[in-house]
């Protein structure tokens, strides 16, 4: 069973396995072997047993899970910019600003 965590109050490796523990109720819940799972994914039953445990892989193996059962629209919302004015809505809508190499001056020459 899952349990509930603030995840304001909580270690990476806390909200890791809180993650991984929901993602393996749901695998149960849909009736896929763990071994099935792993085949999906394209990652050994080790590495998605590890995943399962622990809540540490990386993060595409996370998102490959995330994806095979079918969750991926819960991805869409994570980590977007926050608008709370129309000001940040006109920054968010300008072209992000190019950065240009700096040239390199020759030894002794002054700027």
């Amino acid at each position: 069973m899952t349990e509930f965590l603030d995840f304001n109050f909580s270690t990476a490796d806390e909200i890791g396995k809180v993650l991984a523990q929901r993602l393996k109720a749901l695998r149960v819940q849909k009736e896929i072997a763990q071994a099935d799972m792993a085949e999906r994914m394209g990652v050994s039953r080790s590495t998605l047993n590890t995943l399962e445990n622990t809540g540490k892989a990386s993060v595409t193996s996370w998102i490959k899970l995330v994806q095979c059962l079918g969750q991926e629209a819960q991805l869409q919302p994570l980590f977007k910019p926050l608008i709370t004015s129309i000001a940040d809505m006109a920054k968010q809508q300008q072209p992000a600003r190019q950065r240009v190499t700096r040239k390199r001056l020759r030894p002794g020459v002054k700027p």
